[in-house]
Order: structure tokens, then C-alpha cells, then sequence
């Protein structure tokens, strides 16, 4: 089975092209750029009249974009931990399945819940890989008091990966505290960064930041760009990569 691969979408000034992960063709660079609502329907229709479960599209989404987190770590020549902050919901769920590729591949990954995982549901995508990594013995700690989100501010030193799983395509409101906090003290880190799907706390679909949002080195973003990365967005976007993350090109197309 071939692994899910990746488009690198970047117009960033004086992107190499050799570090993207493929040269695009003419129809991929036209390919559909979706709203929050356009993805949320493609996702629907992938999962009920397609049969896909949605497991295993966290499963793609994830496996992908941790190759995507090991190409930025080797370009950056990072040798320090991987640092996962996960939310409590799907976007969190990609997160705990990049930590799980990431530490089978030998790398120190810390897992930063932001989110009180008492209350994870362990029958769903997330919960269920919430468990995995618990059970692997990855690190795990929660990230939601001042005092722990002070504890991940000083864990993003130098050669820190940071990546970003806290909320997803879903967010278009202010996240309010402590998140909101914790969106600020990590952009002030400035560590490099990888967002799963978007940016936390940017808008997927204005480009506009709700308030505290994180800056991103790479967004791999899933299936589809979304249409607030381009011209407002971009500062906050980074590099771009969409993640194939098996869905049929036909329900976009």
C-alpha cells in the first residue's frame, strides 16, 4: 500500500523548490482551495456514502503529516525533542497519531494535552489513539493551568519541533482562557512549528486570526487547501503542504 503523499503549495519569497515535497503540476496548483463548511461535507461524504471510517482518515491524516515533521526537522537540523500539543478534539486525534509515528521512528516526543483527558471519549478517533500513546509510555502531560502552560514555555527551547494540534478547520471563535493563554505563550516561544490542518486559532476561512494564533513554519493541512491560506492568511501558514489522506478525489472535483 502506498503511504499518503503530500503537495507542497508554498509561494513563500525565496522558497527553494527541491525542499517541497514534490513539484507541482499545473492542475494541482489549480486544485480546490474549500471552506470549513466545503471540508466538512467532503468529510461526510467520505465517511457515510463512501464507507471510510474515520479512523482510519486520522490514521492517513497523521502518518502523513509526521513525514511531513521529520522532513522539517532534518531541513532545520533539529536535534532536540518533539513537543505534540494536542486539543480535545479530531485535530488533537491527529496529533496523538503523529507522536505515535514519531516516537516508532526514534525521536524524544512529548505529548501535551490542552485538554482535561479525564473526560477523553475512549470509544472515538481521538480517545482511541489517546490510549495508544498511553499505553506505548510516551510522556504525556496536560497543558492547562498557568503553571503548566509555563512548564511547556520552557520546553520549547532551541531544536524544539513543535507540533500544532490544538484546534482545527472547526475553530471560528476566540478561544477563550486558559487556551487562549496558551496560544500566546507558545507563539512567543517562536519555536519551529508545524500546524496539523491550520494554524491554532487562526480562521480557515478569513485568514484572520482569532485573537491569540500560532505562527507555523509548515501547515499540512488535509485533502483540500483551505481558502483563508492565501493572501491574509499566509503569515501565519508557513510553508504549505496538503496531506492525501485517502479521501476519493471525486468528492471535491
Amino acid at each position: 500500500m502506498s503511504r499518503p503523499q503530500a503537495r507542497c503549495l508554498c509561494h513563500q519569497p525565496g522558497h527553494r523548490q527541491d525542499a517541497c515535497a514534490t513539484n507541482l503540476t499545473d492542475h494541482e496548483v489549480a486544485m480546490k482551495w474549500v471552506t470549513r463548511d466545503e471540508m466538512r461535507e467532503i468529510d461526510r461524504r467520505a465517511i457515510e456514502e463512501f464507507g471510510i471510517p474515520a479512523v482510519v482518515l486520522m490514521e492517513n491524516a497523521g502518518r502523513g503529516t509526521a513525514e511531513e515533521a521529520l522532513r522539517l526537522r532534518e531541513e532545520r537540523a533539529l536535534a532536540g525533542p518533539v513537543a505534540v500539543c494536542c486539543g480535545g478534539g479530531n485535530n488533537g486525534g491527529d496529533g496523538f497519531v503523529i507522536a505515535r509515528h514519531l516516537s516508532n521512528a526514534g525521536l524524544d516526543v512529548r505529548v501535551f494535552c490542552c485538554f482535561d483527558r479525564s473526560g477523553a471519549d475512549r470509544g472515538r478517533e481521538a480517545g482511541i489513539n489517546l490510549t495508544v500513546c498511553e499505553r506505548m509510555g510516551i510522556p504525556i502531560r496536560e497543558a492547562l493551568t498557568a503553571e503548566q502552560i509555563g512548564a511547556l514555555r520552557q520546553e520549547l527551547a532551541a531544536g524544539v519541533l513543535l507540533i500544532d494540534a490544538i484546534f482545527g478547520v472547526g475553530l471560528s471563535r476566540p478561544p477563550r482562557e486558559p487556551l487562549a493563554g496558551l496560544l500566546r505563550a507558545i507563539d512567543d516561544a517562536r519555536p519551529v512549528s508545524l500546524a496539523v490542518d491550520v494554524p491554532s486559532g487562526l480562521d480557515a476561512d478569513t485568514g484572520e486570526p482569532l485573537g491569540a494564533a500560532i505562527h507555523a513554519d509548515v501547515t499540512a493541512t488535509m485533502a483540500c487547501p483551505k481558502v483563508g491560506f492565501r493572501g491574509r492568511g499566509a503569515p501565519w501558514v508557513g510553508r504549505l503542504v496538503v496531506v492525501d489522506i485517502g479521501m476519493p478525489a471525486c468528492l471535491w472535483r
